[in-house]
């Protein structure tokens, strides 16, 4: 566990999609708030896909922008910019900060799927599978959220 955070981000199964993001307003590292808006600008896209294939693409897009803005916040967090060996997202998020490495390997998983998709593969998804997978990307989203907001609490001192 890095950074104090919660150890059990990663994929579940029973709370509803977030809702807008209330930290957006607050200090912290505007590459991680662009690339958390750009996400929730995509999973919005997916909520209105016509396909459950467009659906999975999307959503998979707006899980890579939110990779991004952990890789961003964790950047700002260690006054650190690497250059990374990789450009694999999610290796990149899970080596920025280990807390999200059990999100990074459920997002790796489906990248076959991603892949199919966008080769044209008719029956790549079914409708449930979009569905669940676009309701784990929003549990995904409300965590780096949650990781943004600890950013700018930390920034401005809360508690102290």
């Amino acid at each position: 566990m890095a950074n104090g955070h919660v150890a059990s981000r990663g994929p579940r199964r029973t709370s509803p999609v977030p809702g807008p993001s209330a930290c957006m307003d607050r200090p912290t590292s505007a590459r991680g708030v662009t690339l958390l808006r750009k996400a929730d600008d995509l999973l919005s896209g997916a909520a209105g896909a016509d396909n459950p294939a467009e659906r999975f693409r999307l959503a998979y897009l707006a899980a890579l922008r939110g990779a991004g803005a952990v890789v961003a916040a964790a950047e700002m967090r260690s006054g650190v910019v690497r250059r990374p060996v990789t450009r694999n997202a999610w290796a990149l998020m899970a080596r920025a900060d280990d807390s999200f490495a059990v999100w990074a390997d459920y997002f790796a998983d489906r990248s076959a799927t991603r892949a199919a998709i966008e080769a044209g593969v008719v029956r790549a998804v079914g409708v449930e599978e979009a569905g669940s997978f676009y309701d784990e990307v929003g549990h995904f989203l409300h965590d780096v959220e949650g990781y943004l907001h600890a950013d700018a609490e930390t920034e401005v001192g809360v508690g102290g």
